[in-house]
């Protein structure tokens, strides 16, 4: 990552919520004095979470690690939020970056600055072992009009099955992990539906539950197939489709 976008990334991230250039280079100063960074994350693997000892972990929190230490800012401050409230966190300033695995997308263009994507993300069911109902698309989910489908809440994943034709009586949205993987152990739902790597996580953990593969991507009113791109909310950039 070049150096003068690590430099600005606050600056940017405050300028953008219609903060004074005076108040955003404040912010700055103080992450560098305090060399504390204030982190929304989801506390979600593999993105940004919490584990068992207090310690914060994941790929994007990684990457922020990396792009502060120059700058002397070596301190997590994280932040724990529903998913749904992130964007919103940033931007009343409960922390000053977010750390998620977080599409860039043009509505959250219009709030927040990204920067540009560093990963393509597909989406992955999670069904029980043996995938009874033989799940291998959103298709298949809303032609069978006895599947319940978990997934978060303002995910781009829920939008996603609604776009495919899977009726919102069908879609269950939680606000966090543990309420989705509930759904599904109890039964209330048939699958739950994430991104890729989280989706990899949950099966690794668990023998009861896989990952359903083959998994068939949804396909855009382009006939285009749909991916996620994703990078982290407060840097300077462009912002893509």
């Amino acid at each position: 990552m070049r150096l003068n976008m690590v430099l600005s990334t606050l600056a940017a991230s405050v300028a953008l919520l219609g903060a004074s250039t005076t108040h955003a280079q404040g912010v700055l100063n103080k992450a560098k004095a305090t060399g504390t960074i204030r982190v929304g994350i989801f506390n979600q693997a593999p993105w940004g979470y919490v584990d068992a000892n207090g310690n914060v972990k994941g790929q994007t929190v990684d990457i922020l690690r990396a792009a502060f230490a120059p700058l002397g800012i070596t301190k997590i401050d994280a932040v724990v939020a529903d998913f749904g409230a992130l964007i919103p966190g940033l931007t009343s300033k409960r922390f000053d970056v977010i750390a998620a695995g977080l599409y860039i997308k043009p509505e959250r263009c219009k709030l927040v600055a990204f920067g540009n994507p560093d990963i393509q993300m597909s989406d992955a069911l999670l069904v029980p072992k043996g995938n009874p109902k033989n799940l291998h698309s959103y298709a298949d989910i809303a032609k069978d009009k006895s599947v319940m489908l978990a997934t978060g809440r303002g995910s781009v994943e829920y939008q996603h099955a609604i776009d495919a034709g899977i009726p919102k009586n069908r879609v269950s949205p939680f606000t966090d992990n543990d309420a989705e993987l509930a759904a599904l152990t109890s039964h209330r739902a048939d699958a739950v539906v994430e991104t890729a790597a989280t989706i990899s996580v949950w099966a690794k953990a668990s023998d009861k539950l896989e990952r359903a593969l083959p998994f068939a991507q949804p396909v855009g009113a382009d006939g285009k197939v749909q991916y996620g791109y994703l990078n982290r909310p407060g840097f300077p950039g462009d912002c893509f489709a």
